[in-house]
């Protein structure tokens, strides 16, 4: 007697093989955003008559999801949203995201969100001394805040984001995941929030924004109390010339405060493109 066996394909190309030419396959992106049960693809201009091909295979292969998203746009706008659509699955852009112990409803296409800092959220809570004051710089939804709230003994966290779609996201989370005591949603520009209410109040800044982040040095070096403090400081880079550009950022705004710096740790975080990659620099500030 002979058993016939199916085997189960291995990854998204091959269970797209029969459904895609051998010229479309060229243009396959496999990789993809695991958002809680809504997964977010990129599909190149070539396949885009594909996509529901694409979303649907993606949906068959991984009983996780119920819907996927293509990414429709690039990030865009003073909020840095990027436009997705549902391409298989539940009409839903409403993603319920879980990480290190902590849950976030996600509206996609309407907020910035980056499950990709999920390590570095991790990391830098397991950074945090008992009773510090952090100062978490575009805040989001509160990925930051809420995971350094449920996996650290800070005292308190002022959550500082612009987006007023975002900052609703945020007191739904905070609630969500029990912060309310401590963590304080703030609505508004680091620039006029940070002179107004954080001066000299923080132990310690997280600045998670890699493209602009570095007009805020000055907010964030402000925020630190007279006894120093830590920054972690995100920032897109060309691959060929790495640090130097955000170190020289740094010491000059360092300067002009009249503080001094102690780098404490550099590290490349993910690649964004062929050219360039995101870091992370955590340093040290003082007044002098």
């Amino acid at each position: 007697m002979f058993v016939m066996v199916v085997k189960k394909p291995r990854n998204l190309r091959d269970a797209l093989k029969g459904k895609l030419t051998k010229k479309e396959m060229e243009f396959l992106i496999t990789s993809y955003d695991s958002m809680g049960d809504i997964a977010v693809i990129q599909v190149t201009k070539e396949l885009e008559k594909k996509a529901k091909i694409i979303g649907e295979t993606l949906l068959n292969m991984n009983k996780q999801f119920t819907t996927v998203c293509m990414v429709s746009g690039e990030h865009q706008g003073l909020f840095r949203t990027q436009p997705v659509k549902v391409i298989a699955g539940k009409r839903t852009k409403k993603a319920l995201y879980k990480e290190s112990g902590s849950s976030f409803m996600v509206e996609l296409g309407k907020v910035f969100f980056s499950p990709r800092l999920g390590t570095e959220r991790l990391r830098i809570s397991q950074l945090i001394k008992e009773n510090e004051v952090i100062g978490a710089f575009f805040a989001g939804v509160g990925p930051f805040p809420i995971v350094f709230a449920r996996q650290s003994k800070m005292k308190k966290a002022y959550a500082i984001e612009l987006n007023p779609e975002a900052v609703k996201g945020l007191i739904y989370n905070i609630a969500l995941n029990k912060c309310q005591n401590k963590i304080e949603p703030i609505l508004g520009d680091v620039k006029k929030i940070v002179p107004k209410m954080l001066v000299g109040k923080c132990d310690r800044v997280v600045m998670p924004l890699p493209k602009g982040g570095e007009g805020f040095l000055r907010e964030a070096l402000r925020a630190l109390k007279p006894s120093g403090g830590i920054v972690h400081f995100y920032r897109f880079v060309d691959r060929e010339k790495g640090s130097e550009m955000p170190e020289k950022e740094i010491k000059e705004a360092a300067k002009e405060l009249g503080m001094t710096t102690k780098i404490l740790r550099n590290k490349k975080v993910r690649s964004f493109s062929a050219s360039k990659e995101q870091i992370v620099i955590d340093f040290e500030a003082r007044k002098k």
